[in-house]
């Protein structure tokens, strides 16, 4: 007779979610825990974020208070400086009580990590008990298309999905269809979905049930060595008008590859939900706002910002970051 150990857990499923920065990663991230809470599961979520304050932890936490767990590392690469600590939190919520271990975990990477060292966390000798259920990679549409063929971090992401889903769709159809005929091409054996606010049709493959394909050769780590990464704390309101026009224009010197925060707007009154926090993300050339709920416990969002950039000149950007202030202090 076959004996079964009753007393071991079953297997926590980590999905990996990567792409680029600015891809849309945090937005598909909150459609997938929506689901996984809908249907009864605890599901929990380990945000990677380049910078010393974590923007899209607190777009989660605001969004999804009812998780099981949520764990921010910032300032590092999950896949290499940070790695240790995403064993460390794994092990911690695979190892925890019934009542409170979750069934699924979400890992959401920086937009300038190599997945490579993640793909083979389920044979690390301290996870046992956990299973890769997958990679999911993240591609904005509105990425120029040179950009798989000239950024070797781009192909690393995209050979090692399970699954690539072709987000913002809605916002151009044609280079939509474009990208998806690009990765196909690439990539023959790769499943390919396009997403709209980041929600697959009906019939995608299921993300969770991802067959990774085999790691590409490799003769090292691929990144964004020289990026770099400013954040700001704000205690007043911002000028709405000179925060668009700072990220609009093209900076003085350098790239800018993404920025993102949470802040007050000047003349902006709380909305009906009590909160007057504003979400702001810039990718893609677009500028986005978004209303930001308040935290789990009625409380508000702290203000900050953080741009990630190639050469810029940090010290000129600091000073227009709180240039754009306007006003009496913020209460929290």
């Amino acid at each position: 007779m076959i004996e079964v150990d009753t007393e071991r857990p079953p297997m926590l499923d980590v999905l990996l979610v990567t792409g680029p920065l600015g891809s849309g990663k945090t937005t598909v991230v909150n459609r997938l825990l929506r689901e996984e809470l809908g249907r009864g599961r605890k599901v929990a979520v380990l945000i990677n974020e380049f910078g010393s304050v974590s923007v899209d932890g607190v777009l989660v936490d605001a969004e999804r208070p009812e998780l099981a767990g949520i764990a921010n590392l910032v300032n590092g690469c999950a896949c290499c400086s940070l790695k240790a600590d995403v064993v460390k939190v794994l092990a911690e919520w695979a190892g925890a009580p019934p009542e409170t271990r979750p069934d699924r975990v979400v890992l959401e990477t920086t937009g300038l990590a190599d997945p490579t060292d993640l793909v083979d966390l389920e044979t690390d000798p301290a996870l046992g008990g956990i299973r890769l259920a997958g990679c999911l990679t993240v591609v904005s549409a509105l990425t120029p298309l040179h950009h798989l063929e000239q950024r070797a971090l781009l192909r690393r992401q995209a050979a090692l999905a399970s699954l690539v889903y072709v987000s913002k769709a809605d916002l151009d159809p044609s280079l939509a269809v474009a990208w998806e005929s690009q990765i196909r091409a690439a990539y023959p054996g790769h499943a390919i979905v396009q997403t709209r606010l980041g929600v697959a049709p009906a019939g995608s493959p299921d993300p969770w049930e991802g067959l990774l394909p085999e790691a590409p050769a490799s003769t090292g780590r691929v990144s964004f060595a020289g990026a770099r990464a400013l954040t700001v704390a704000w205690d007043r309101p911002l000028d709405p008008e000179a925060l668009e026009a700072l990220f609009l224009r093209p900076p003085a010197r350098g790239e800018v590859l993404r920025a993102k925060g949470v802040c007050v707007f000047a003349q902006w009154p709380p909305r009906n939900d009590g909160s007057d926090r504003w979400a702001f993300q810039l990718a893609d050339g677009r500028l986005e706002v978004a209303p930001l709920p308040l935290l789990p416990g009625g409380t508000p969002a702290p203000c900050a910002g953080v741009v990630i950039g190639l050469d810029l000149d940090m010290p000129a950007w600091r000073a227009d970051l709180l240039g754009l202030q306007r006003g009496s202090l913020v209460t929290d």
